[in-house]
């Protein structure tokens, strides 16, 4: 019995330690738990996503994003400097206008940018 309790409190002070040694990183890098588990929440409803040429996924990406024109980054430019919750998002995540190749309005009203 001596040898169970032992075991458990050297368990809990092993785990107290690295937790301690948790909170610190995270406070270190800016980064909350939820975060860390959920990803990082940028202005709600709009999510970036980058286009790659070698991209496995790239099939799944509309052709105006693959294939982009010059008439419609115009138009995907013209969209995000007209919202200004959408430039305030990519702003946010550093993502400069001039990089947007499509914007698509999604089921749920929010925006999926495409950018390169």
């Amino acid at each position: 019995m001596k040898k169970l309790v032992l075991a458990a409190a050297l368990a809990a002070a092993t785990v107290g330690g690295v937790s301690a040694q948790a909170a610190t990183y995270v406070e270190a890098g800016g980064w909350t738990p939820r975060e860390i588990l959920f990803g990082k929440q940028y202005n709600g409803n709009v999510t970036a996503i980058r286009v790659d040429r070698g991209s496995f996924e790239r099939h799944t990406y509309p052709q105006q994003a693959i294939y982009p024109t010059g008439n419609s980054m115009r138009l995907a430019q013209a969209m995000v400097t007209e919202d200004p919750s959408l430039s305030a998002a990519l702003e946010v995540r550093g993502i400069a206008p001039h990089n947007v190749l499509w914007v698509q309005t999604a089921f749920n009203g929010g925006k999926v940018v495409y950018y390169r």
